[in-house]
């Protein structure tokens, strides 16, 4: 990462809340080195301040990384939810939606399409979950539980609108779906590359079609992966 100078006193004077770049480059190291691999000494670093500046916003690196999971799962859940609960897509559109959403924040982490660096900050303090705070794990449950409810309103929507049959199991391909977003850090991780997650998504929403597909059929084929606008690659923003 290139080093983002901070002057806190200039920042606050400017009206600019320092807060913001502390946990934005903060978020960053966390999804990269983990909760174990990131100190305050190297926020400091990365921000061109004294790890005492740090300090002053957030006593402890514990409550510098549950402020920093509260903006994510609050970030993440506007997505994800943009995504599941649109009324105006079939199920099949919300897995492309969310295969191309995944896609961009993996390539955030592994800019050339390929690798198997962390992406995501929910599943990369999964990882670490016993090095976090009681408040920090209930957060997680909390993020996996709402995603969990977004998933179950798309799949209620798809039997009503005849993408799948009156007779479907709600509860069962909510939880089919559920566990392949669980994976999805996992996959990418253990693979090396991207490829895999997007085979396990498409193939996922063609056996629950094939399945328990409802009246409204039509044909269709899986789209190919998009590409990330440059702007957004230049400016690394969260997608």
């Amino acid at each position: 990462m290139a080093t983002r100078v901070l002057n806190v006193r200039r920042a606050a004077n400017a009206g600019v809340d320092p807060t913001e770049q502390i946990e934005a480059v903060a978020t960053e190291m966390f999804i990269r080195h983990g909760y174990r691999g990131v100190s305050y000494l190297g926020i400091g670093k990365e921000l061109g301040i004294t790890h005492s500046n740090v300090h002053y916003y957030y006593r402890t690196k514990a409550a510098l990384a549950e402020a920093v999971l509260r903006r994510v799962a609050r970030e993440t859940l506007e997505a994800t939810a943009a995504i599941w609960t649109d009324e105006t897509t079939s199920l099949l559109e919300k897995f492309v939606r969310m295969r191309d959403w995944t896609w961009f924040c993996y390539l955030r982490f592994n800019s050339d399409g390929r690798g198997g660096r962390p992406w995501g900050l929910v599943s990369r303090f999964s990882m670490e979950a016993d090095a976090l705070t009681p408040g920090m794990r209930q957060l997680i449950r909390s993020i996996l539980t709402q995603l969990e409810d977004e998933i179950r309103a798309a799949v209620r929507m798809a039997v009503a609108s005849g993408e799948l049959s009156t007779d479907a199991p709600i509860e069962g391909i909510t939880l089919q779906i559920m566990s392949v977003m669980y994976l999805t850090g996992q996959l990418t991780r253990h693979t090396a590359e991207f490829s895999r997650l997007d085979d396990l998504l498409r193939w996922t929403i063609t056996g629950l079609l094939k399945a328990w597909g409802g009246k409204r059929k039509s044909a269709w084929t899986w789209p190919v992966l998009p590409v990330m606008p440059l702007a957004r690659q230049l400016s690394g923003a969260n997608v």
